[in-house]
């Protein structure tokens, strides 16, 4: 045992204890050599084999930690081992998670989000390490608040000296108070048992209740305080799933989450998921469909049907030309002065706001005349059912099940399978297997179906929704070709150029996302890469289509190139891209981020980061790209290895 005022190698002079554990002491120390203060933390050896089977692990681990540099984790500095090992380490000025929620009782909202942010993204630099690091033991104890704000992870590894087949260890740390249930049931631990007990510190600190405390389960937050986030609800209850498959893929996708609570409350804000941003187009046409076979213009005078049809006509001129606000502005009126009993000024008001990503105002608008009840629209079942659609596609599903139960079956037969499926969509444990059989079931519907437009629509969508939930669905990438396929077919028969050229990108689009993702999963490298060609003929298919977005798509051929093993065409597609759209921050991004990794491929003595630092230094020019997240993980990278 060192004493107060020893020097330990000559440099670190031993000045106060600080901390005790059940085979460690903590002592403040001072770096004589770099006059810093720093923690050397004794682990004293016991005569007994779990005390060397700990030790071993804990000097490998140790040295592991040397190599790691992330501003949420303590630098250690040195390993001595002279028969007692001592680590030594930064000194966290600060107080624990766990001191702070004592004091207080529970932590605000707004300060838990934001330290769930900061344990997500070091969580994400562990997990993301060429050999990954699972921490396995988040809990509020080991997340230290420094006074500026910042956290950081302590005992790492280390902390496993308290948990060597002692009940008593880990009860009186609560760690099986945090812990997954796989690591309780001593079975294999990866990325999302972490992200349990993450989970589960969120849930301990925005409560102050754990699962020590009756009902000694983990409750919906709301039902201890309903002015909690409904979104942190969310996040905190998808990341303690009992399942892991159910819990969050990665720290990333959690992330994204936290950085975004409110719009897990009101998902319209913008798209989630990109895959699904053709969805909108298939329900207008559905309900463009519905509205002229079903209600047509009855109760419209000739010279208001002609007026209805004139200023439709004239909203559609401005959105060619893209005046989208003089095209709203007479749509309105078509409703205020014309006729607000039809449904086609509604839905091209939402066509025209989801084609400007502004779904939020646009669904503001209508809802605004449906809780007016104007001209009875909240009554009306194309409006009601367009709506419940936007939030479909956009992903709030309780809203929209809330709308397509407002809808009456018996006009609109297709509510009744898109109202299962949203309440499916709903649930926060979803069963894939049932979700899955609804899927199936609403497909023999459409199947049932004459050959027109509506089946296409339908089957479009399906297709959609198999690509949103492709990784919970077994066979889905076959499924969404299948469905394409079919609805292709559909549209030959139907033999209409103009229904043709509407859903011509939407499917290539979709076939291109089913054949890149075959090609992801597929082990046969020479079956890949023929998925992979496959994706990339459809993308550029899409390159010759009249309205296609060309970055995006030039991008994510560019993506394909580097997931089928070529980064010399990858580097190729992207500088295409830029050259082409000399602001793109995703290109940029995606470019930096491949030629980082060809550098890192190649032995160190013949890496040359010239190129990546010069590239990098032109996307810092972009107005903008400081805000973009991907933008801010690559200058975490560069900083990483020391470019910047």
């Amino acid at each position: 045992m060192i004493r107060i005022g020893e020097i330990i190698d000559g440099r670190y002079e031993i000045l106060k204890e600080i901390g005790r554990g059940g085979m460690s002491i903590v002592y403040l120390a001072m770096d004589n050599r770099l006059n810093k203060s720093i923690v050397v933390k004794e682990i004293r050896r016991r005569d007994n084999s779990n005390n060397k089977l700990l030790m071993d692990s804990l000097k490998q681990e140790s040295d592991l930690l040397k190599n790691l540099d992330h501003a949420a984790l303590p630098k250690i500095y040195d390993i001595i081992d002279r028969g007692d090992i001592y680590v030594v380490m930064d000194y966290i000025e600060g107080e624990s998670l766990n001191r702070k929620l004592k004091r207080e009782g529970k932590i605000q909202a707004k300060e838990v989000i934001n330290y769930g942010i900061q344990l997500a993204k070091v969580l994400s630099y562990l997990h993301n390490r060429p050999t990954p690091i699972i921490y396995r033991d988040m809990k509020p104890d080991n997340v230290m608040l420094t006074p500026d704000g910042r956290i950081k992870l302590i005992d790492f590894g280390i902390s496993k000296e308290y948990k060597v087949d002692t009940e008593s260890d880990t009860t009186n740390l609560g760690t099986r108070a945090f812990a997954a249930p796989e690591q309780i049931a001593g079975l294999k631990t990866n990325a999302r048992t972490d992200i349990y007990s993450l989970g589960v510190t969120l849930y301990n600190l925005v409560t102050g209740k754990s699962l020590n405390d009756p009902p000694f389960m983990l409750k919906p937050i709301r039902e201890w305080d309903s002015s909690l986030p409904e979104g942190l609800e969310y996040i905190i209850k998808k990341c303690t799933e009992t399942d892991p498959a159910d819990r969050y893929e990665n720290c990333d996708d959690l992330l994204y989450d936290l950085e975004n609570v409110e719009k897990l409350t009101k998902a319209y804000k913008v798209k989630l998921i990109k895959e699904m941003s053709k969805f909108i187009v298939s329900s207008i046409l559905l309900i463009f469909f519905i509205v002229i076979t079903i209600i047509g213009y009855r109760g419209v005078s000739n010279e208001n049907l002609t007026n209805y049809k004139e200023m439709i006509n004239k909203s559609d001129s401005y959105v060619i030309n893209g005046e989208y606000a003089k095209a709203i502005e007479v749509l309105d009126d078509v409703i205020t002065k014309v006729d607000g009993k039809r449904s086609e000024a509604y839905i091209n008001i939402l066509n025209i706001y989801s084609s400007i990503n502004d779904v939020e105002s646009g669904l503001s608008k209508i809802e605004g005349y449906i809780n007016d009840k104007f001209d009875g629209v909240d009554k009306n079942d194309e409006v009601l059912f367009k709506v419940a659609m936007t939030y479909l596609d956009n992903k709030n599903y309780p809203i929209a099940l809330k709308y397509f139960r407002m809808v009456n079956e018996k006009k609109i037969e297709d509510a009744k399978y898109y109202k299962t499926l949203a309440t499916s969509l709903s649930s926060m444990n979803i069963d894939y297997e049932q979700f899955k059989e609804k899927l199936e079931e609403f497909e023999d519907y459409t199947y049932s179906l004459e050959n027109n437009e509506k089946k296409v629509a339908n089957y479009n969508s399906l297709a959609g929704i198999y690509i949103s939930y492709k990784g919970f669905l077994e066979g889905a990438n076959d499924k969404i070709i299948s469905l394409v396929n079919n609805s292709s077919e559909i549209l030959k028969s139907i033999n209409d150029e103009s229904l043709n050229l509407r859903y011509e990108t939407d499917f290539n689009i979709k076939l291109a996302q089913a054949y890149h993702s075959k090609g992801i999963n597929e082990s046969n490298k020479e079956i890949a890469a023929k998925f992979f060609d496959t994706a990339i003929d459809y993308y550029n298919e899409v390159l010759d289509s009249d309205g296609a977005s060309r970055e995006d798509t030039l991008i994510k051929i560019g993506e394909i190139y580097n997931d089928a093993g070529n980064p010399a065409r990858a580097i190729e597609q992207l500088n295409t891209a830029i050259k082409n759209y000399p602001e793109s921050k995703k290109a940029y991004i995606k470019l930096i981020n491949i030629l980082l990794d060809v550098e890192q491929y190649k032995g160190e003595s013949a890496r040359n980061y010239a190129l990546c630092i010069d590239t990098y230094n032109t996307a810092c020019g972009i107005e903008g790209i400081d805000n973009e997240q991907e933008f801010i993980k690559l200058k975490r990278r560069m900083g990483n290895l020391g470019l910047i």
